[in-house]
């Protein structure tokens, strides 16, 4: 009796255990599979900033001639030219090689139409690795720059938020919320 007891309770046992392991396999794998998602080039589409959300007493910029052979137009989805002359500067060691779209939005005063009061750079990396890496250097600039710029992610998308005039920084925290919920919906 006592040994078909014990042969019981090492079922029971093996029975707990299995199920132990398949939820946490299972967990494992839900955020595994999560945290390696690759957002597409629509998820751009789906944040970027649109004319309902510019701020009151600005427009989107106009681009200076002299600027136009890099910024065609304003916003815009840039061609791989523009990020390849413009990665570098949007963050201190920016690898044009790690993006795979990248779109801006020039937002200026209405008072002075060739400003760029508030830029908006929505950034697509090649793949979750290169978005790591990119991510950790505009984590980096963000810090050094807290009163001007805020970034914002999620998986291979970064969107960079940047404000000239420091009594500026509230619209671009305003413009942040915005994004950060059509972020969330992806």
């Amino acid at each position: 009796m006592t040994l078909l007891l014990t042969k019981r309770n090492g079922v029971d046992n093996m029975r707990k255990t299995a199920c132990c392991l398949m939820v946490l396999v299972s967990c494992v794998m839900i955020s595994v599979t999560r945290g390696n998602s690759r957002l597409k080039s629509d998820a751009i589409d789906a944040v970027k900033l649109t004319g309902n959300d510019i701020p009151e007493g600005f427009a989107y910029g106009k681009v200076p001639e002299p600027y136009k052979k890099t910024l065609k137009d304003n916003p815009w989805m840039m061609d791989r030219a523009a990020i390849k002359r413009l990665a570098g500067l949007v963050y201190p060691g920016g690898n044009y090689n790690s993006i795979s779209d990248m779109h801006v939005s020039i937002i200026a005063d209405k008072k002075t139409p060739y400003g760029d009061d508030i830029v908006c750079y929505v950034i697509l990396f090649n793949g979750v690795k290169a978005a790591q890496d990119e991510i950790r250097k505009m984590t980096e600039f963000t810090g050094f720059n807290g009163d001007r710029v805020l970034l914002l992610t999620r998986d291979n998308l970064a969107v960079i938020l940047m404000v000239d005039d420091v009594s500026n920084f509230y619209l671009i925290q305003e413009l942040s919320r915005t994004i950060d919920e059509r972020m969330k919906k992806l």
